[in-house]
């Protein structure tokens, strides 16, 4: 029969109602999901509320149907693996080596995560599950009386199936997770013993099936990843376990073989969103079995499958269209650039100390190029001789891994972001089975006298034994790389949960209450946890009680995405929100427990949080008005401005309390607090032309708090300086709102970084105001800002131009900072004052701030 014949033949077998009506209702299932969840269609919010309540329930019906089949195949099962065993050397051969690297990833790689935020959203998700039925991330959230209150549910786009695992332990082991390391761990040399007997089912090498079993183990990325809590480990299980179903439901043949299959492939799709489209490599080489007759095998197959893949398929929907990356590599677009770059961190030499640089051993990369020229030279030249067995092997695998171009096309892909290295475990298990290839192929022959077909299998036998000790011995003998943590100990989001985690292990145990930019980090551990901006839309009394509840058990902690840009990662996602930290820290009365360095760069900070600050920074310290004493000749005593101030707070509290003050941010005074009433006297002559300020810091040394910052402003005039906001405007336009003069744009006090300033221009990028300055000056100085008010903005730069010509421009700059900059203006007619946003226009609230011109 040709392969025309062949194929009308399945469809002939397809033609029947049940068959008909069976693909079709396969079909429908995932193309009217993906409809409803069109970006541009109104029906997105269905999807959305299929995704956070359906899956629960299916995942259920999922296990009980998987459970009760497999219990009424078991014996068949049985029978069935007795048939593929190998011999018995082989396959303790298998189980000393799946136990030695268990043994070894146990005792040298510590448990811990290794992509932080991915794995915590499993963990949250579990929470979820296991309180509320939802399969939605509860990002933020209380624990009480056996219930979890979340606060804020969204849909994850991570995939649900390792959730619903952790949701099952968590009954007999607790809602702390910290037990699914051991849970993750425990599947390494069940992943390593089920890919083993999945490749001796299908090939009948069971010295090949070894050692691309033993080689997929020995990477050390592999081996890490088992010791995290990411869903690869899973996949790697799952990916073995379909692979030895599907060849038991291939040689049975029977309407509950393919069923159990369907159910696990669809179990299978929920580890990540592309692994649905390896199915496609199961579900076409399936075929022949399927439709080999007319039955209900395969419409029964289809609608299975369908119905237990709507997790993800839900997943797909809602997320579509949904940017997965950002940073320098956006999605799309990078696939063979990502390839390129993928090849030269997996193949990346030691370094001098011969330490490794990267979770990859190169020749492992090499010896699956050397096993991929293999593969398909013996594919084609078989294929002549009319052996399609390794045709088929090639088929296949190219078919499974267009799930590999949808990851590396679906995000950016690009392994030199230490957290995307995981995604090599989808593709290591096929490199491990093709690098295995020639070697045991190569051992064989050499293994086979001259001028005999009869193959000596204690020769071969000794040979991969002995490859197998260098292989797991090069992996072994890195085993301080391995106590290191290697590369992931750059990761600094997973440094900074692992210290924080440590400090509570110190702690005595009692129910806590954190305050977290990652809230979800914290509910994945059982712990309660909300936002920083969700504390501060609490009243007083709330809080009270919050602090009351908890028995004072509450902590703010400042942590890397309330640092600056130098932690973070330039092809990252996320944007810093340090001002946001900064404005809670204002607002907050809190006492500092403990500062942990993670880099040069960044701190991690827990404070207990005592609340809104019930304080006012008048109460510490009052200043009146800045008073002007003029010279004295009879005494020889020059013009000055007196500063009076009265320090209100007295008692232990202010014990640990340090006064400053400055001008122009050059120290005057600094001294230890102490309740009166003072004056200082500052010399004219030392002053600036224009705005001077002069500030009033008061600190607690003992919590590393600001508790007071006040300012006062003295506008010196000698020789003509003039404030900016007194020339008239000649034009300006802007992109959004009104300009104000000296207010905000929202019309409220000039704020930056929590200081308050009377002379300037509220303005909104981007923005251009031009003044006619008559080429009467010389200098011109300014600081320019984006005022508190707004806390979302990309990035601004302010830019002053004299007739045209650009005279400064600052570096864009976010909340948070104050840029002083000061240009020549020296026969200057038209100034202009540009403000331009680093990206898009949203909350680039611009001040202008103390503008002023110098003759």
């Amino acid at each position: 029969m040709n392969y025309k014949d062949a194929i009308l033949k399945l469809f002939k077998n397809l033609a029947h109602p049940a068959g008909i009506i069976g693909t079709i209702v396969a079909l429908i299932i995932p193309i009217l999901i993906y409809l409803l969840g069109s970006p541009k269609g109104s029906h997105k919010d269905i999807i959305r509320q299929l995704d956070l309540n359906l899956p629960f329930g299916l995942f259920w019906l999922q296990l009980i149907l998987g459970i009760v089949l497999f219990c009424v195949l078991n014996k068949d099962f049985r029978e069935w693996i007795k048939g593929i065993l190998p011999e018995k050397s082989i396959s303790i051969m298998a189980l000393v080596f799946a136990v030695a690297v268990s043994i070894f990833a146990g005792t040298q790689i510590e448990a811990r995560h290794r992509v932080q935020s991915d794995e915590s959203v499993f963990m949250s998700v579990a929470q979820n599950m296991y309180y509320n039925h939802i399969s939605g991330t509860c990002n933020q959230g209380d624990f009480d009386q056996n219930q979890l209150n979340c606060h804020a549910n969204s849909n994850s786009f991570k995939t649900k199936g390792l959730s619903f695992l952790y949701y099952l332990g968590m009954p007999l082991f607790g809602n702390n997770l910290r037990w699914i390391f051991t849970a993750e761990f425990v599947m390494l040399p069940l992943s390593f013993l089920l890919m083993f007997l999945a490749i001796v089912a299908w090939t009948r090498q069971p010295l090949l099936a070894f050692l691309a079993s033993l080689l997929m183990a020995l990477q050390p990325t592999v081996l890490f990843q088992f010791r995290a809590m990411s869903v690869e480990p899973l996949y790697i299980f799952l990916s073995a376990l379909s692979l030895l179903v599907f060849k038991w439901a291939y040689d049975r043949n029977t309407i509950r073989h393919w069923t159990l299959l369907a159910l696990i492939l669809a179990f299978f799709a929920q580890t990540r969103q592309e692994t649905i489209f390896c199915i496609f490599a199961f579900i076409l080489f399936a075929l022949p079995k399927l439709l080999d007759k007319k039955d209900a095998k395969a419409p029964t197959f289809f609608v299975v499958f369908s119905i237990f893949s709507v997790p993800v398929l839900l997943t797909i929907s809602y997320f579509q269209g949904f940017g997965f990356q950002g940073g320098e590599f956006e999605a799309h677009g990078h696939f063979f650039e990502d390839l390129a770059k993928n090849w030269d961190v997996m193949t990346m030499k030691i370094g001098d100390n011969g330490e490794l640089r990267n979770p990859f051993l190169s020749y492992f990369n090499y010896l699956f190029v050397i096993g991929a020229i293999y593969l398909v030279f013996r594919a084609i030249n078989d294929a002549r001789k009319s052996d399609f067995t390794y045709l088929k092997i090639l088929s296949f695998l190219l078919l499974y891994h267009v799930q590999t171009y949808v990851i590396l096309e679906n995000v950016s892909g690009d392994f030199s972001i230490e957290i995307n290295q995981r995604y090599s475990l989808v593709m290591l298990p096929t490199m491990a089975f093709v690098a295995a290839l020639p070697i045991t192929h190569m051992i064989q022959y050499f293994a086979t006298p001259m001028n005999s077909k009869e193959q000596n299998a204690k020769g071969a036998f000794a040979g991969i034994l002995i490859a197998a000790i260098i292989f797991t011995g090069w992996t072994f003998h890195y085993k301080q790389d391995f106590n290191k943590n290697i590369m992931y100990n750059r990761n600094h989001l997973t440094i900074e949960e692992y210290e924080i985690l440590g400090w509570l292990k110190e702690q005595p145990k009692a129910d806590r209450f954190f305050i977290y930019g990652r809230p979800w980090h914290f509910i994945g551990y059982g712990i309660s946890s909300i936002h920083y901006d969700e504390a501060r839309k609490m009243s007083n009394a709330k809080m009270k009680k919050l602090i009351d509840k908890y028995k004072g058990e509450v902590y703010y902690i400042r942590g890397l995405d309330c640092w600056d840009s130098h932690t973070y990662h330039k092809k990252a996602v996320e944007h810093r929100i340090a001002t946001t930290c900064d404005v809670f820290e204002r607002e907050m009365d809190m006492t500092g427990v403990k500062n942990i360095l993670i880099t040069n760069n960044y701190w991690v900070q827990i404070a207990k949080f005592n609340g809104r600050k019930n304080y006012s920074p008048e109460n510490i310290i009052s200043t009146s008005e800045i008073e002007i004493i003029p010279d004295d000749s009879t005494k020889s005593k020059a013009a000055a401005l007196r500063i009076n101030y009265k320090l209100n707070e007295k008692g232990t509290a202010v014990a640990n309390w340090t006064l400053t003050i400055t001008l122009n941010d050059q120290p005057l005074t600094i001294k230890k607090y102490q309740f009166g009433e003072y004056s200082k006297d500052i010399n004219i002559e030392g002053l600036q032309p224009g705005f001077n300020q002069i500030r009033f810091i008061v600190q607690d040394l003992a919590t590393k708090s600001k508790l007071a910052d006040i300012s006062k402003f003295h506008f010196e005039k000698a020789n003509g300086v003039v404030a900016l906001t007194e020339i008239p405007i000649v034009s300006h336009q802007q992109e959004w709102g009104q300009m104000h003069k000296n207010e905000s744009i929202e019309g409220n006090k000039l704020t930056v970084n929590g200081q308050l300033y009377a002379n300037g221009i509220g303005t909104h990028a981007s923005s251009t105001t031009v003044f006619d300055i008559d080429k009467k000056y010389s200098r011109f100085r300014l600081s320019a800002g984006l005022d508190d008010e707004s806390l979302c903005s990309e990035g601004v730069a302010v830019e002053v131009l004299g007739d045209g010509k650009s005279l400064v421009k600052t570096p864009f700059f976010k909340n948070g900072v104050l840029h002083k900059v000061e240009a020549d203006v020296a026969g200057v007619q038209k100034l202009t004052i540009k403000s331009m946003p680093q990206k898009s226009i949203n909350c680039s609230h611009v001040d202008i701030i103390n503008p002023v011109l110098i003759p």
